[in-house]
């Protein structure tokens, strides 16, 4: 997609971004917001320079730049980058990410260069490939199967789940507002929760498990930057359902720490399978469900890939043939 007309340019800066404890830090010093405008328009390249504040929807000034004809480039982490590419899906207009957060699992995920001045080069160059986003909603008892997703759907681009990961991410939200010793409560209930089974469909075909924990993938990284579900391809139309099958919870947790220390471990236990909508039911009471980490209530809830929904700049190529109907034939397993 090299050859698409440049278009003017809304530069997102998002000055609160990155420095979260137990980060990876960036040894290279950062560009400031002019410097970064500037790179930007060294071809001559129209640009316009926002600096976000806390009262800021950055959502709502990408899709206002983009009704104007403007792309958008944020510089910023997941927590800026989501809201900005939820509001283009469906767009022709391209989003560019300079990655200034804490993990950029968003940005990894896509194939965007973690070092600022090569993903600079990578908007200049106008390359440009289309990725997936994943939406999550909760159905009724009446609707059928197939049912489309409503149009208030939350958007997410990492991974949705149910269950214990759920469960973590609450905790973490718990200690942000109230404190780290009322986290390390609401962490520990979550622990001792005994489990109850789950009924899934996923594509037409239903299981029922008692796994603590089922999350699907949009992408290879989530969370604390941890790649549970490395196959998972952001351009390829599905999403990585992964089944913590047969674990217990402290299996399952010691498994989120093995990989969020990078040691290789095989654990035949965790199921994959690539699946376009999977809806879940707690089989004998609710569960907690997260999309990106923020809570969505509860079960009864279901999950879906939007194919090809954000055009992004980005070297990675494109999956070979079109992402829609490469997903129509898909294996449905991963190996």
């Amino acid at each position: 997609m090299a050859d698409a007309p440049r278009r003017p340019l809304l530069l997102l800066v998002n000055p609160a971004s990155g420095g979260k404890p137990a980060s990876p830090g960036d040894d290279e010093p950062r560009l400031g917001p002019d410097e970064l405008r500037a790179a930007l328009a060294d071809d001559g390249l129209e640009v316009s320079l926002r600096l976000l504040a806390e009262s800021d929807d950055p959502g709502r000034l990408a899709a206002d730049a983009a009704r104007d004809g403007n792309d958008v480039v944020v510089a910023g982490g997941d927590g800026t980058v989501r809201p900005v590419a939820a509001s283009l899906i469906g767009s022709e207009r391209s989003l560019g990410v300079i990655p200034r957060g804490s993990w950029n699992n968003i940005a990894t995920g896509w194939g965007v260069p973690g070092n600022e001045r090569e993903a600079l080069r990578v908007i200049r160059d106008a390359n440009r490939r289309l990725v997936d986003a994943g939406v999550a909603w909760h159905p009724t008892a009446d609707d059928p199967e197939d049912a489309d997703p409503p149009d208030d759907a939350t958007v997410f681009f990492e991974a949705a789940g149910v269950g214990l990961d759920a469960e973590g991410f609450g905790a973490v939200e718990v200690g942000t507002r109230y404190g780290a010793w009322r986290a390390v409560r609401a962490a520990w209930r979550a622990l001792r929760r005994r489990r109850t089974r789950m009924q899934v469909t996923a594509d037409g075909r239903r299981l029922s498990t008692g796994a603590p924990a089922i999350t699907a993938f949009n992408g290879p990284h989530y969370g604390f930057g941890m790649a549970l579900a490395p196959d998972a391809n952001p351009a390829d139309g599905l999403l990585d359902l992964v089944v913590f099958s047969g674990m217990s919870t402290f299996d399952v947790l010691r498994h989120y720490l093995a990989v969020a220390r990078n040691r290789p471990r095989r654990e035949p236990r965790v199921k994959h399978l690539a699946v376009r909508r999977v809806r879940i039911v707690g089989a004998h009471r609710v569960l907690p469900a997260h999309a990106d980490g923020e809570s969505l209530g509860v079960t009864p809830v279901a999950f879906a890939v939007r194919p090809s929904a954000v055009r992004i700049f980005a070297d990675a190529p494109q999956a070979p043939g079109n992402p829609v109907a490469a997903a129509a034939s898909a294996p449905s397993a991963r190996p």
